[in-house]
């Protein structure tokens, strides 16, 4: 399996409870109340097998969105970009520490 659109973004999700998930992704989209975050790669038949397909280009069968992580709405204050601010035009965001 290969990514086909090169680095995933960054995302940074504020969860109610105060804590910060920071995930990798192409994009994502909310369905059935959760986000599901995904990425563009392209993988065999047998491959495909082993992941969450969430959808597939016409043009070729190898092509497909995979899920990468699925969040329920309901725990989740915010989702942005890493590289953009927050709703509020802030990024209270913390960065990572295994210290925590």
């Amino acid at each position: 399996m290969e990514p086909v659109a090169g680095t995933p973004s960054h995302w940074h999700l504020a969860l109610h409870g105060g804590a910060l998930v920071e995930l990798w992704a192409d994009g994502y989209g909310v369905e059935g109340g959760t986000y599901v975050f995904s990425s563009l790669v392209r993988a065999t038949a047998e491959e495909q097998e082993q992941v969450e397909v969430v959808a597939r280009t016409p043009a070729d069968d190898r092509r497909v969105l995979v899920a990468v992580a699925r969040v329920p709405e309901a725990v989740v204050q915010d989702v942005h970009s890493a590289a953009e601010p927050a709703r509020d035009g802030t990024c209270a965001c913390r960065p990572f520490s295994w210290e925590e």
